[in-house]
């Protein structure tokens, strides 16, 4: 037994002595404003961030995933694809931009319904200042200690990605015959709320479905 522990502090000290950084922590946290709602995941190394991914829906105006990365503060990219709303139409789309440590954009690539759309260069400042306002969205969120549950109602319970069952109450913003709706076998529900001792609270509805239908984190700028 001294052996083995000796052996795990030999180890410790090493890696301290490296100067090895903590590894990326990683949180998922969601927000729900009227039509807009959408589940995030932050990594963030050392209290700065280094990479979100999104999963919005938008209502009538289309719904997309969406990646963002930083280098020492600095936005360096961003990608999208999905489907936004175009004369009364959703229509596909897709969006690549990358970014100096300046935050000069130094490639772009925008596609709706097939045809190539070059952006200005007050869209591109936009979308700079855009995916910034996301990254403080996400960590608001986050601070708040808003995390994602997502479940099936089987029986009396509620059936989470893993299998395992939970317990779910629902703030009283949610009116009662929505929750009564919810509650029929088989529905399938992302909220945003906060874990608890034997039971969590959902404050927000993401998104509610009829089938199950897991959220899997986008990976849009490693495809």
């Amino acid at each position: 037994m001294r052996r083995v522990w000796a052996l795990s502090l030999i180890i410790l000290l090493t890696a301290c002595s490296r100067g090895e950084p903590p590894k990326p922590v990683t949180r998922v946290t969601a927000s729900v404003a009227g039509d807009h709602s959408a589940v995030y995941w932050l990594d963030s190394q050392q209290g700065r961030p280094i990479s979100l991914s999104e999963h919005v829906w938008q209502g009538d105006y289309g719904e997309y995933r969406g990646e963002y990365v930083w280098r020492d503060g600095q936005l360096r990219a961003l990608k999208r694809e999905g489907e936004q709303l175009a004369d009364n139409t959703r229509v596909p789309f897709s969006l690549h931009v990358r970014f100096d440590a300046s935050g000069e954009p130094v490639f772009q690539r925008y596609r709706q319904d097939g045809a190539i759309i070059p952006l200005d260069s007050a869209e591109l400042t936009r979308l700079y200042q855009e995916s910034n306002q996301i990254l403080d969205q996400a960590q608001g969120q986050i601070a708040r200690n808003v995390s994602v549950l997502q479940g099936q109602r089987i029986g009396e319970y509620w059936v989470d990605c893993r299998g395992e069952r939970q317990r779910w109450v629902f703030d009283d913003a949610i009116p009662p015959v929505v929750v009564s709706k919810l509650l029929q076998p088989g529905t399938f529900v992302i909220g945003a709320g906060n874990p608890g001792i034997g039971k969590d609270t959902i404050d927000a509805l993401v998104l509610v479905r009829r089938e199950k239908a897991c959220l899997t984190r986008p990976q849009l700028l490693a495809e």
